[in-house]
């Protein structure tokens, strides 16, 4: 259920990019030939004074309305850099972390050169950072998604179309686009592997859009996955990568750390199954 915040909550989310009260929780993301956590995606949560914990639905809309959101995405962005650095001191292969970014964001003055300035001075290698737009912010875009997806691949970052959904509307338009891996939304992802759609196969639906993105050198990734039948049917399908709550909730920083260094996949019993977390 979203919470609903009021105009005594205006001051506080004024000053939450710098008086400590947000935080980045991580979930894993998984593998599923091999049960590897390949990844790690950024999930931002507020530590509000009277109700606790919460999550982007709770707040992001009025931080949007009072423009917040700058503060709060340069915050998310050097933090999560901050972060990747850690990681990449870690022993084994390293993961990248995805970010999610919203229209706003995106489309705002010196983004770009900001984003650039946060890779370089980090040190990250290209890629170890990763940014998702979702499918509604790429045609928001238009004619503009091109360009400004170069110039954030030139700043040295990863890039995904998240909450993918109507790929029979955009998938051609997303294959001309410098996008690194397709995110499949809840509402595919919810049911596969039990044939069920308009036309009698939902699994083909999925199919296609995991076999056109393949040709298009991206990888797949399946969302909030919560059952072993669609971790096993995506898997048959040819998907890449799924998370979800199935394989682990979202964890604190020193926790992902720990999961990156001894979590053995879901195809083993290292990963942590836990409450389904507001995403």
């Amino acid at each position: 259920m979203t919470t609903t915040l009021g105009s005594r909550d205006l001051t506080s989310l004024h000053h939450c990019a710098e008086d400590g009260s947000l935080e980045l929780l991580y979930q894993p993301e998984v593998d599923l030939a091999s049960g590897a956590i390949v990844a790690m995606e950024g999930l931002l949560r507020w530590h509000h004074r009277d109700l606790g914990l919460l999550g982007p639905p709770d707040f992001l809309a009025l931080a949007e309305d009072i423009g917040e959101m700058g503060p709060i995405g340069r915050w998310v962005l050097a933090e999560g850099a901050a972060e990747a650095v850690r990681w990449s001191r870690l022993a084994g292969p390293q993961r990248r972390l995805w970010l999610n970014i919203s229209a706003s964001q995106v489309s705002s003055r010196g983004f770009v050169r900001y984003v650039a300035d946060v890779v370089a001075g980090s040190g990250l290698t290209p890629g170890a950072l990763g940014l998702e737009l979702s499918e509604a912010t790429v045609r928001a875009l238009g004619p503009c998604a091109g360009p400004l997806m170069s110039d954030l691949r030139q700043a040295g970052v990863a890039l995904a179309v998240d909450d993918f959904t109507s790929w029979f509307a955009t998938l051609g338009a997303i294959s001309l686009l410098p996008v690194d891996a397709v995110k499949l939304g809840h509402r595919y992802v919810r049911g596969v592997g039990e044939k069920v759609s308009a036309d009698g196969s939902r699994d083909a639906m999925v199919a296609t859009v995991i076999a056109e993105a393949h040709e298009n050198g991206m990888i797949v990734v399946a969302e909030g996955v919560e059952t072993w039948g669609e971790a096993a049917g995506l898997t048959e399908l040819g998907c890449d990568r799924a998370h979800g709550w199935l394989f682990a909730s979202a964890q604190r920083a020193d926790k992902a750390r720990w999961l990156m260094q001894h979590g053995r996949g879901w195809q083993g019993a290292g990963l942590i199954p836990g409450p389904r977390p507001a995403s």
